[in-house]
């Protein structure tokens, strides 16, 4: 008798990325959740955006344990973006397997005494230590950067970034801790670490597109820096008056009503080499000045904003980058924390979901965001990759 043939089902082959959230507040199934969540891939590098609500040092070390061939990075933020989520809590891991990516990092601590020379330095030795490390067809390159969102060195360490690696496109975030602004902190390889930045040079076999988008168009309100201490981003009178008094009049509310909320929906621009970009405001102290998530400094000209729709804005650039890579095989996303809390005075949060959902988006809320050389606020920026070689 002829034997049947016997047809064995094809492999399905090994997904490039992996990634899993986890809403749980205790360690054990936080970890639990990201390893079998990314599980499915072998992993050469695993990213994990951590709440600072939750027990994050308790986390990092198990996970990258888990995981012992795989370069671990990641910081604290406040809070998740995610198909599922866009909230304050939550935690993140984002795997990307060695079949298609090769890594390189740089650690750069003690950001007190950051010095550009040393910084661009030790970024050049890893980039060119990856170079001669790189496997033919990975030719898309791109940096990330993830940086103590407290240390207010992100304009350095982003132009030193940009210097360092030849015009490898450069994406990057602050670390958060929910609004509380009191400590940030920065993963790498199960440690722990503040008052740190990290380099991490990519290249992949698949398409990529490092983007930075906002909402806003520019008005003809204008405002002058009169006194401000750039070291400290702190501005003490705009216009000749005590600035918190005369933004709060600019704006049309009363000083006692500046909140993070309000500062959302009434950002600042300047403009900087004929683009304009957000200059957003952190807090205001108890004596009326001003602290910004980014450079400031006296005799800027800040002009008020005009937002546009969130939800057209975000379908629109991420329509355009899909065309231009041929399709979305993730995108990681930095996500500037008050974009979120202007979705949530919306009430639009619900509706950003499905639109996550629809271009693979995740990632975390920052404290600012980083783009080529610049160091921003109030802006989505990350990393497109495509969803064929």
């Amino acid at each position: 008798m002829e034997q049947a043939e016997v047809k064995h089902p094809l492999s399905s082959p090994r997904p490039i990325i992996t990634r899993a959230w986890s809403g749980s507040r205790n360690p054990a199934q936080i970890i639990d959740d990201l390893t079998s969540g990314i599980a499915g891939c072998d992993p050469t590098l695993i990213a994990t955006f951590i709440s600072s609500s939750l027990p994050y040092e308790e986390v990092v070390g198990p996970l990258s344990q888990a995981f012992p061939e795989a370069t671990l990075v990641g910081c604290t933020t406040a809070g998740s973006l995610t198909q599922d989520c866009y909230e304050a809590g939550g935690a993140i891991a984002v795997a990307f397997d060695r079949a298609s990516f090769s890594f390189e990092t740089c650690l750069l601590p003690d950001l007190r005494n950051y010095s550009m020379e040393r910084g661009c330095e030790a970024i050049e030795t890893a980039y060119y230590h990856l170079l001669r490390e790189l496997e033919p067809d990975r030719a898309n390159l791109f940096a990330m950067l993830l940086v103590d969102g407290l240390s207010r060195r992100e304009e350095e360490i982003a132009a030193s970034a940009y210097a360092a690696l030849d015009e490898v496109p450069v994406f990057g975030a602050s670390a958060g801790d929910n609004l509380h602004f009191d400590t940030t902190q920065i993963f790498h390889n199960g440690h722990v670490l503040e008052d740190t930045a990290l380099v991490v040079i990519g290249a992949s076999s698949r398409l990529v597109e490092v983007f930075k988008f906002e909402h806003f168009r520019p008005t003809d309100q204008k405002l002058v820096i009169t006194s401000a201490d750039p070291e400290k981003r702190v501005v003490w009178t705009i216009n000749a008056e005590p600035a918190a008094e005369e933004y709060a009049r600019f704006i049309g509310v009363a000083p006692e009503e500046l909140t993070p909320e309000v500062f959302a929906a009434n950002p600042l621009l300047v403009r900087i080499r004929g683009e304009y970009h957000v200059r957003a405001i952190q807090k205001v102290d108890a004596e009326g000045a001003l602290h910004f998530f980014c450079a400031i400094d006296e005799g800027i000209v800040l002009t008020r904003a005009h937002p546009e729709d969130m939800r057209d804005n975000l379908v629109q650039n991420m329509e355009q980058i899909t065309e231009r890579i041929g399709g979305l095989e993730i995108a990681l996303c930095f996500d500037c924390i008050l974009r979120r809390l202007e979705a949530e005075r919306l009430g639009i949060k619900k509706d950003l979901l499905p639109i996550f959902n629809r271009y693979n988006m995740i990632g975390f809320n920052t404290y600012g965001e980083q783009y080529r050389s610049l160091h921003l606020s109030q802006t989505l920026t990350g990393l497109a990759i495509g969803s064929a070689p």
